[in-house]
């Protein structure tokens, strides 16, 4: 039903009014000394978030009740692979998260705190989105799941020519284990379209700023030098 319902909007573009959003990606990160501080980098990847396009517009179908925050803002990974393994070992117990940290042919591995991770469809609470008007009046706001399995595509040439991971992440309430991953050098789309939820803005033009959220900011050390 879901996989109908996306395609038969996307069909529809005749009916659209457009609704034109400025995106402007807050890329705060994580205060001095947080994050693992003196410990190696080995084998940590790098991650930035960044914007395709300084605009998009967004359609506003007719008789929907609101549109579809697919900003086209993405994470980038360098330096080494990010990759997770999330379990559980039955369905009564819980899902627990682990981030895989490969230098050479050494592996290693960290679990996420317990409780970020609630099930297999990707990090919780990762993008914080807030929707501001024309005057600067506060209009929506949002949270966002980031799964790294989400679309993606090589940053430069000389990255690896495919990635390996699997493409999505299962919301089977019967999966009992996941792989995510983004390869070295690659960028993966971190909007989360929630098609349940719109948000009801009139055509017009916003500004949208989006940011990765403190928590995850500190857990990834992601360094407090991008530009808004």
């Amino acid at each position: 039903m879901t996989s109908q319902k996306r395609t038969t909007r996307l069909k529809r573009g005749a009916l659209a009014a457009g609704a034109a959003l400025t995106v402007v990606v807050a890329g705060a990160g994580a205060a001095p000394g947080a994050g693992d501080g003196k410990a190696s980098t080995a084998g940590k990847p790098k991650l930035k978030l960044i914007a395709a396009s300084n605009s998009v517009t967004l359609d506003r179908w007719e008789g929907e009740p609101g549109v579809y925050l697919d900003l086209g803002t993405y994470v980038t990974v360098d330096d080494a692979p990010l990759e997770f393994r999330v379990t559980r070992k039955s369905y009564k117990d819980p899902v627990v998260a682990k981030q895989v940290l490969r230098n050479g042919s050494t592996t290693t591995t960290r679990t996420l705190p317990a409780g970020l991770v609630k099930d297999f469809s990707g990090l919780p609470g990762f993008l914080e989105v807030t929707v501001t008007d024309a005057t600067g009046a506060e209009v929506a706001k949002s949270k966002g799941t980031f799964c790294p399995n989400n679309a993606s595509g090589r940053l430069r040439p000389d990255a690896p020519a495919t990635s390996h991971y699997p493409e999505s992440c299962p919301t089977n309430p019967f999966t009992l284990g996941s792989v995510w991953g983004v390869e070295k050098g690659w960028a993966s789309n971190s909007s989360t379209v929630d098609y349940d939820k719109p948000v009801d803005l009139p055509a017009g033009e916003y500004t949208a700023k989006v940011r990765v959220a403190k928590k995850y900011r500190d857990l990834f050390a992601i360094p407090d030098d991008q530009p808004t």
